[in-house]
């Protein structure tokens, strides 16, 4: 009888978290990483890994952790230094580590004759090719940064988060925070105790979640589950009443309300503060850039 091989392209958690199911189902798994362990961008010394110091989890641990491994902690959201053993742990405690190949590069995956695929890769044992049943790639949504384009030339500092590790990069300076997704705001509280300025451009409202509602980690009102779907409308429209009340929300929605829903792991508690104590300033979309000078669509 044949076994199924297969081929999980990265360990980090979603590669993990294949390979584990894999192996539940009695089939042969076969990982590749490039890097030096498991743990994905959650490892800072992984060279693709867009960590930074300060890291945490966004949501809370309950909602986060495996459900037959959890993690061994008490903090509902832990830095990446927790999470990185967290992986590591697991990996080890079901065998899925022995299962990867590391500082091993794919350099492609094609159809094989006869079916299946050929997957070729570079590693210290050379460079290798093997056919396998199936592939799940895993190498990571956030791996390559995406980098916007503005008209006109800034001639200041300019650099994505991927090449953001510590707050230290921001010392004495005044910085333009350009969006409001999980990095942006992490860094618009680091800045706040270091840059001489903070402002942040949105291209839209954003509901800001606080991490702790009622005294509980905002994602788990439900003795530390997760709300049922059935309760969603009505976890979005308490969500966003309670976050309108709040004057950081207020100044980011002035424009105009937000598009999002309100989602579970949008949970920027600490941003929030900063904001309605003024720390951080909201500007609108970019126009252009004119040397040092930042031009905004509201015309400021």
């Amino acid at each position: 009888m044949h076994t199924h091989r297969c081929a999980v392209i990265g360990a980090g958690p979603s590669g993990l978290s294949a390979a584990r199911a894999l192996q539940k189902a009695g089939l042969e798994v076969v990982g590749f990483e490039a890097s030096r362990g498991v743990g994905g961008l959650w490892d800072i010394e992984n060279p693709r890994s867009t960590m930074y110091e300060s890291a945490h989890l966004i949501s809370s641990r309950t909602t986060t952790q495996f459900a037959e491994f959890p993690m061994a902690t008490d903090a509902d959201y832990p830095s990446h230094r927790v999470l990185i053993e967290y992986f590591r742990d697991y990996a080890d405690h079901f065998g899925l580590t022995e299962l990867f190949r590391f500082d091993t590069k794919v350099t492609a995956v094609t159809p094989a004759d006869g079916g299946g695929w050929l997957v070729a890769s570079s590693g210290p044992d050379g460079e290798t090719a093997e056919r396998f049943d199936a592939v799940i790639l895993a190498n990571g949504t956030l791996a390559e940064p995406a980098v916007p384009t503005f008209p006109g030339t800034f001639t200041g500092e300019i650099f994505h988060t991927s090449t953001y590790k510590s707050a230290r990069q921001l010392d004495g300076r005044r910085v333009l925070i350009v969006g409001a997704g999980n990095s942006g705001c992490d860094i618009a509280v680091d800045a706040v105790h270091h840059a001489a300025s903070v402002d942040m451009s949105v291209r839209r409202g954003y509901y800001f979640v606080p991490r702790y509602l009622f005294g509980r980690p905002s994602d788990t009102l439900n003795q530390g589950r997760p709300l049922p779907g059935a309760d969603q409308a009505v976890r979005r429209h308490a969500r966003a009443a309670r976050v309108h009340r709040r004057p950081g929300a207020l100044r980011l929605s002035e424009a105009r309300l937000p598009d999002l829903r309100v989602a579970p792991d949008r949970q920027h508690g600490p941003c929030l503060n900063h904001l309605g104590q003024g720390d951080i300033g909201i500007r609108s979309d970019i126009d252009r850039f004119d040397g040092q000078t930042v031009h905004f669509r509201d015309g400021r």
